[in-house]
């Protein structure tokens, strides 16, 4: 054995092959084994597997309460590498500002997703075993594949893919809460990369105390402020299309933070059409044809699906799209008298007044900052 740091080689360990799925008794001849799996610190299993683990490989070499993460490799020959604490995570993320200088500080509340992560120089092999064990926060992510047929090239997005959702753990319960997060729909809130990193967290919680939830959300909404909204709006103007509707969205902006009853009403007006806008001049730029309304939408989601290169991606397209055809994009029934605040209903002048609020107001311009970031 060759002790280098916190770099334990060996020459010959015990195989893992996963754990077994279900009870095996004597007289059985099949069993499933669970070959694959993220689990993490909320569920037993959790402790159940990563007792096992550390009994197998860790326990005899580091004491457990001192590991805060360790990455396991054993090769196809039975030798193994075990990292503990002290070896290099390296994440690929998209940034929400386009201004970070290289050592920079990068804090959660800049980071729009997480895409790939990798070990820095680490090899390993597609029939390896692979066993990962990370920790955010106060929570634990265990990631192990004992196929012995890794996806290298996969492997990144798979592996950024837990450690993402262990990050943004809250933002994701939020979405699995159906009934609340439906009540938020409702009144056009979504995960907009804006609020991620806490915004949309706290949000939430307001939908879970009705005695103070006027209160806490009209005080949600001052928090975005003249000095909140540029310091995500001035880098639309990298975008030659946001660049060239400058004057217009700034037109709408200004009245934003001028924060009057009325102002609201010209912020809506002005922005809800340039969403509309924005999103028909990208598609003739790309695809050089005059688009139904249809497909407009699904070339937004196709952008989104495209940059955002998962489902569970934090940009979320299938929500937002969702959320642009029935909210934004809303059709309206004079007849009926359904007539929601949408692109629509304001174009034709048929919204109602009391529903140019502050609120849909910032969340018109945080609709138009999801679409710098698809588009």
């Amino acid at each position: 054995m060759k002790d280098i740091q916190n770099h334990l080689k060996f020459n010959r360990v015990e195989n893992f092959a996963g754990f077994a799925a279900e009870n095996i008794e004597p007289r059985d001849n099949k069993a499933k084994v669970l070959l694959s799996a993220f689990i993490y610190s909320d569920q037993p299993e959790f402790y159940l597997y990563s007792d096992r683990i550390a009994e197998i490989y860790l326990n005899r070499y580091y004491p457990v309460n001192k590991i805060h993460r360790y990455l396991i490799v054993i090769h196809q020959d039975v030798s193994a590498d075990i990292y503990v604490n002290d070896f290099p995570i390296v994440t690929e993320v998209l940034p929400k500002r386009s201004n970070i200088k290289k050592d920079q500080a990068i804090r959660i509340i800049d980071i729009a997703d997480i895409n790939n992560l990798r070990f820095g120089d680490i090899k390993i092999k597609g029939d390896d075993c692979l066993i990962f064990c990370f920790k955010i926060g106060w929570k634990f992510g265990l990631f192990f594949d004992c196929t012995r047929n890794l996806d290298i090239d996969k492997l990144p997005h798979k592996l950024g893919t837990c450690y993402k959702y262990l990050t943004f753990q809250e933002e994701y319960a939020v979405l699995e809460n159906e009934k609340m997060f439906n009540k938020m729909v409702n009144d056009g809130w979504v995960p907009f990369i804006q609020l991620l990193g806490g915004d949309f967290k706290r949000l939430s919680k307001y939908y879970k105390d009705k005695n103070k939830f006027i209160s806490a959300i009209n005080e949600f909404i001052n928090k975005f402020d003249k000095n909140r909204i540029e310091s995500f709006v001035n880098k639309w103007w990298n975008k030659e299309i946001f660049q060239r509707k400058k004057s217009i969205l700034t037109a709408g902006i200004n009245a934003y933070v001028r924060n009057t009853e009325s102002d609201f009403i010209t912020c809506i007006k002005t922005l809800y059409s340039e969403i509309e806008g924005i999103i028909r001049m990208s598609y003739l730029n790309e695809i050089n044809e005059n688009p139904s309304f249809a497909k407009l939408l699904q070339y937004v989601d196709q952008k989104a699906k495209n940059k955002f290169i998962s489902r569970n991606s934090l940009g979320f397209p299938d929500i937002f799209f969702s959320y642009l055809k029935k909210t934004i994009f809303k059709n309206f029934d004079l007849k009926s008298g359904k007539i929601d605040l949408s692109r629509h209903s304001t174009s034709h002048g048929v919204a109602k007044a009391e529903d140019y609020s502050k609120m849909k107001a910032l969340q018109a311009i945080l609709v138009l900052d999801q679409m710098y970031f698809y588009l």
